[in-house]
């Protein structure tokens, strides 16, 4: 075969794997679709039936609108440039993009989303600023996060914030580190502890690290309070997110009182914080363990999207949220050791864990629908 013959084939492959390439995105984004199209079917036939009284025949349909405004919102990401300031890299990417520069305007592509430096836990300003647009989108348009209390967290200083725990994923924390940023008059970077579990998936846990999570333990959580930044901890754990939905705002044993410990030792003001409205986002009816925790995962959820509807139908449901931040609780009065003493570990973890119950029976009280604002 000759030079020319030769080069005429390379051009032929690259040209094809391009083609291949297009292919792909087109199929995933029909995809998407696809699957947006089968929750809003599956939604108005829980509309038609309303068998499960999970929800009035009004609140379905409010469900199907914010459905529908987050697969906008999907498609818009897929498909404009306004909805972040980093968009325009996409089109870079795009244009002039030939098999040739293929792989270099990928590099240059992700180099854009990284910062050059992150903090010790992988913390990442350009991803988090990345990411930010969506998640606004989720507390103002999708879940209508209200938060009250704001003015509970401190200006400076270390702060260790409690809160009931439920989603599957972080999304109580994300929506915290939201409201913070966003209302809190000194618009503070909230760091949250991120189960072990999640490091099990591909990218997941990765992804969780540039965004501010951390992985729990008492160690990452003592040292982000000894350089004073706000931490949200959940002392459920996996407990508080295997809930089913018959137990839901039932909340879980708060462990052994580490974050009490925690307290002690650094002298860190508690915020204790009352969820209301991620204890729905995925109403799980039952859970399967056999198979799950031979793959190092606690559980598979079962819930009445998922798995019948696919990937996506593990999409959280739009219910309203609201969030309660209590005043703190001050450690400073206490000595020396006083992590030792087991009796006032547990009176105090018995303590924060009533108040944040008793928060949320209140508030479920005067709660007019799950859906509703």
């Amino acid at each position: 075969m000759n030079s020319n013959a030769a080069r005429k084939e390379k051009n032929n492959i690259n040209s094809d794997t391009l083609t291949n390439f297009s292919n792909q995105v087109f199929n995933i984004r029909r995809m998407l679709i696809e699957q947006f199209n089968r929750i809003e079917k599956d939604l108005q036939n829980k509309f038609s039936d309303n068998q499960e009284k999970f929800a009035t025949k009004e609140e379905l349909q409010s469900v199907i609108g914010k459905m529908q405004e987050f697969r906008q919102e999907i498609e818009k990401t897929f498909t404009t440039s306004d909805s972040n300031p980093l968009e325009p890299a996409a089109d870079e990417f795009f244009t002039g993009l030939n098999p040739f520069n293929l792989r270099r305007k990928y590099h240059d592509f992700s180099l854009r989303l990284r910062s050059e430096e992150v903090d010790p836990f992988g913390y990442d300003p350009i991803f988090d600023k990345f990411v930010s647009p969506l998640l606004n989108f989720f507390y103002v348009k999708y879940w209508r996060v209200e938060t009250y209390g704001i003015s509970n967290i401190p200006a400076d200083g270390p702060a260790l914030l409690v809160g009931n725990h439920s989603g599957g994923l972080p999304y109580d924390a994300t929506m915290l580190k939201i409201a913070i940023q966003r209302e809190h008059h000194m618009h503070r970077d909230l760091r949250f502890m991120v189960e072990d579990f999640l490091f099990h998936f591909p990218f997941l846990g990765s992804l969780m690290n540039r965004f501010g999570g951390v992985r729990a333990s008492q160690d990452n959580a003592q040292q982000l309070l000894e350089n004073n930044h706000p931490v949200v901890v959940f002392p459920e754990g996996v407990k508080g997110l295997g809930k089913l939905y018959r137990d839901k705002y039932h909340l879980a044993r708060f462990g052994r009182g580490g974050f009490i410990r925690l307290c002690l030792r650094t002298r860190s003001p508690l915020i204790p914080i009352a969820f209301i409205g991620p204890e729905e986002i995925h109403p799980m009816i039952a859970k399967e363990t056999a198979i799950s925790k031979m793959l190092g995962l606690p559980y598979t959820p079962i819930t009445w999207t998922f798995p019948w509807l696919g990937p996506l139908g593990a999409i959280p449901l739009p219910s309203k949220w609201s969030i309660h931040i209590l005043p703190a609780i001050d450690f400073t009065n206490f000595g020396p050791g006083a992590e030792k003493d087991r009796v006032l570990v547990y009176k105090m973890s018995r303590m924060v864990k009533e108040q944040i119950q008793d928060t949320i029976v209140d508030k479920l009280k005067n709660r007019r629908s799950i859906w509703f604002d």
